[in-house]
């Protein structure tokens, strides 16, 4: 059977192209290996991750099925948020890929000195991932979750930013602080800090971060929060920023470069959508 036979005419026109390519470009010893795993791969290919706007062929999510990861996933999963879902509902949100990412830079920011900050913690989602899955109450550190538990603060959306801002409130956040004190009793340095950013940063003693994600869907108080902990951070500390690469969010993406810059660093858009910085 030929190996276009299964396929769509798309498809067929994609696999001769790319047999053409290889042909004109790859030595002949070489092009066995290679059709092997493009030109005589079943079409369609399952991909092995689709969820969250992301969708990956060929390549490995063995990390998914590791129990710390599962565990960890579901404690965040199960917070009570209501973010896609209806009211008590259990819906997955598969937002794994993105929960991966920050329980292994936590994982990394243990080996560092200084404490874990999160700015956008609604329910704890991601927070409570990452205390999972590191077994935080072993680190020693200080996490401090900064959040007004309450949905973006208005005052704080730039004009394009407000429409986008507000219908966010009203389909995914609702006041939550009671339900997140809950959730992170559990971690008893974990401390939760209400209130709107940055105006609460200078509330509690924070020395050294390791660890910082930024998810407040806006501009304003990112870059805020950015420019305060960045003399904070340790060398090799990494900070996530949660919106970065999605469309909706040209605003932060901005705003966030132009920090990068001012720092001579710059931010990797990972295909999660999140950006990812170190600390040099």
């Amino acid at each position: 059977m030929d190996d276009g036979d299964n396929a769509s005419s798309h498809e067929r026109v994609m696999i001769n192209m790319t047999k053409q390519l290889v042909r004109a470009v790859v030595p002949e010893q070489l092009r066995s290996r290679l059709w092997v795993r493009l030109g005589r791969m079943p079409a369609p290919v399952p991909p092995t991750y689709n969820s969250d706007s992301l969708v990956t062929y060929g390549k490995s999510v063995e990390w998914m099925h590791d129990p710390n990861f599962v565990a960890a996933y579901r404690q965040g999963m199960d917070s009570g948020h209501k973010i896609g879902r209806p009211k008590n509902s259990t819906h997955d949100l598969h937002i794994e890929w993105r929960v991966h990412i920050c329980c292994w830079a936590a994982a990394h920011a243990t080996h560092l000195d200084g404490d874990f900050v999160e700015c956008g913690v609604n329910t704890g989602i991601m927070s409570l991932a990452v205390c999972r899955f590191i077994d935080f109450n072993a680190t020693g550190k200080n996490f401090y979750l900064f959040d007004t538990y309450a949905g973006i603060p208005e005052s704080h959306m730039l004009p394009s930013e407000k429409a986008n801002g507000i219908r966010a409130n009203e389909a995914f956040y609702e006041e939550c602080y009671d339900v997140a004190r809950r959730n992170f009793a559990p971690f008893p340095k974990a401390a939760l800090v209400r209130g709107c950013v940055p105006e609460t940063l200078t509330s509690v003693p924070i020395d050294r971060v390791c660890y910082l994600q930024l998810d407040m869907n806006v501009a304003q108080p990112e870059v805020a929060a950015a420019e305060f902990f960045w003399p904070k951070l340790v060398t090799g500390a990494i900070v996530i920023l949660d919106d970065y690469g999605w469309l909706g969010h040209t605003e932060q993406r901005r705003a966030m470069d132009a920090f990068a810059a001012r720092r001579g660093v710059r931010i990797a858009t990972l295909p999660t959508g999140q950006g990812l910085m170190l600390k040099p």
